[in-house]
């Protein structure tokens, strides 16, 4: 019976010692993907300006760049529920905001009835899990680049000089600038019909947005004169590796807890 007592002592403390391994990064992942979420819906109701800028000549190098920015004071975000899948030790978290009344980008109160804004947002500390979540966040930047696009426009121009039937320069080039708020990711749910965002493939992301082109603005804060659906949609795309750069990379919640543990379809490498 001493020995027996012992061994159970013994299995209780490898339990214990287990328990105290599981560590921070679970944790860490999660707060990541709560401050996405909450980086998301701020985009979504305040808004975001965006401005990009291309050189797409034959005879240019190249290239493609879109920045966004939001700077917002928020409060009322309600996370709904936490995932985590535990081989990637990937996060997404789910959650909304009530509206009332909100200072958008440009600085117009806008007074909003009952109004229920969902989000959702992706965390990891594990880098070999980071690609995936990246490509997702530059279809989003992308996708508020086609919106501006949209319903602003973009200033073009273009440039080509030919001599003896050959081509020996060619220019062409555009630039964006905008202020949009309203534009929300339709069905962000994880396993929702024609789901607005995720991946192909091939690993590439893809994000939709859709906006209420009534209530944009452009950079100045000048309401768009737009003669067309009111409801539009774009596709931003994403992806996880650089072929053109020299150095390629390339729910049952617990007792006190809003996290479920399952499997989420990001297109991570596999482990080394």
């Amino acid at each position: 019976m001493k020995r027996a007592g012992i061994l159970a002592t013994a299995v209780i403390l490898v339990f214990a010692a287990q328990a105290a391994l599981a560590g921070n990064k679970q944790l860490m992942s999660e707060k990541m993907a709560e401050q996405d979420l909450k980086r998301n819906i701020v985009e979504a109701v305040i808004g975001y300006k965006v401005k990009s800028e291309s050189r797409l000549g034959l005879t240019e190098d190249p290239s493609y760049k879109a920045e966004t920015k939001a700077a917002a004071v928020i409060k009322g975000i309600k996370i709904d529920k936490m995932i985590y899948d535990k081989e990637k030790d990937i996060a997404l978290c789910f959650g909304h905001i009530e509206l009332g009344d909100v200072v958008n980008v440009v600085g117009d109160l806008v007074r909003f009835k009952g109004v229920t804004v969902e989000g959702f947002g992706f965390g990891t500390m594990t880098q070999a899990s980071r690609p995936p979540l990246m490509a997702l966040r530059a279809a989003l930047v992308n996708a508020h680049d086609e919106l501006a696009k949209l319903l602003v426009g973009e200033k073009i121009l273009s440039q080509s000089t030919m001599e003896n039937f050959i081509l020996t320069k060619d220019v062409n080039r555009s630039k964006v600038c905008a202020a949009i708020f309203g534009a929300y990711v339709p069905n962000p749910g994880l396993n929702s019909p024609n789901r607005g965002w995720g991946w192909d493939e091939s690993g590439n992301a893809f994000v939709k947005l859709e906006v209420d082109a009534r209530k944009v603005r452009d950079v100045l804060g000048n309401l768009i004169i737009y003669k067309g659906p009111n409801i539009l949609e774009v596709t931003g795309r994403g992806s996880q590796t650089d072929d053109l750069s020299d150095n390629p990379g390339g729910m049952v919640r617990d007792s006190g807890s809003k996290t479920k543990y399952m499997s989420i379809d990001a297109p991570t490498a596999p482990a080394q």
